[in-house]
């Protein structure tokens, strides 16, 4: 009697336990399901043959190429500031801390469609006419991909970033300055060397969040064929002509280059949180 008293626990926990994986893993597999669902339904609407002949064609040749060549301007300017800005947010403990760690927080939550409309209206102030008269051009213009890119990716380097610097210690930086080194010299011989992967990481990440950028780009440049048409702006092209097949091709080039930079990623610093 007593055998079987003590058994009605250890059952009841094992059935829990079931219970539990059970419905977790049912919840992931629905989720992968979905995920494949999207992938194969493109992938069943075009073959390879059609996939390389729309890919090599010159309006999609010029889309990727402006792509990479935004993305990669617009990742140089957004880690130049997010670098000594995530720095400063992470070893900074005083007055309105918390304001200025949710003030760089709001470019990642509002809707880059809502930020590009404040980017337009300030471009058509006294100082935005100032600068597009005397300095840069940016509405309807390839330096607006970088400026939409830069005002959408920058807040995203500096949260991913702002984690890889609070995982440091700041007695590495402490002790090197006990043996004579300046600040500039404990960040550049210190911090950036144990910061390495999470930086390689960062900058990949934010590589790949300007190249998928829509909203703040179609508001601020536009959707200019061959002239401001990023990839993420010819699929837009293509929905509006109702061309399927080019539409799924350059949404499948998309998928292929954020395959390659979440792989490079986890390779070499997937364990950055944002």
């Amino acid at each position: 009697m007593m055998e079987k008293t003590a058994s009605l626990p250890l059952r009841s926990t094992r059935i829990n336990e079931l219970s539990f994986w059970t419905i977790t893993v049912v919840a992931l597999l629905t989720y992968l399901a979905f995920l494949a669902a999207l992938v194969v339904s493109a992938t069943a609407n075009i073959n390879v043959r059609t996939f390389m002949r729309i890919a090599c064609c010159p309006e999609i040749r010029f889309a990727l190429k402006l792509s990479m060549l935004t993305a990669t301007i617009t990742t140089f300017f957004a880690m130049s500031i997010a670098i000594p800005s995530a720095y400063a947010l992470s070893r900074y403990r005083g007055p309105g801390q918390v304001i200025i760690d949710t003030l760089l927080d709001l470019p990642i939550v509002l809707p880059p469609i809502a930020l590009g409309f404040l980017l337009l209206v300030f471009l058509q102030t006294n100082a935005g006419e100032f600068i597009q008269k005397r300095l840069v051009q940016f509405v309807f213009e390839v330096p607006g991909i970088i400026l939409a890119q830069f005002a959408v990716a920058s807040g995203f380097a500096m949260r991913v970033l702002k984690s890889t610097f609070d995982s440091l210690n700041p007695r590495y930086e402490d002790v090197a300055r006990t043996l004579g080194f300046s600040k500039w010299q404990a960040f550049a011989r210190i911090v950036l060397p144990l910061s390495r992967n999470g930086l390689i990481a960062g900058t990949v990440l934010t590589w790949a969040r300007c190249i998928g950028e829509f909203g703040a780009t179609i508001i601020v440049a536009g959707a200019f064929e061959m002239k401001t048409e990023v990839l993420s702006i010819a699929i837009f092209l293509k929905w509006q002509m109702a061309q399927i097949s080019e539409g799924l091709t350059v949404t499948l080039l998309l998928i292929l280059i954020s395959l390659a930079a979440l792989a490079v990623f986890k390779k070499i610093g997937g364990r950055v949180s944002v």
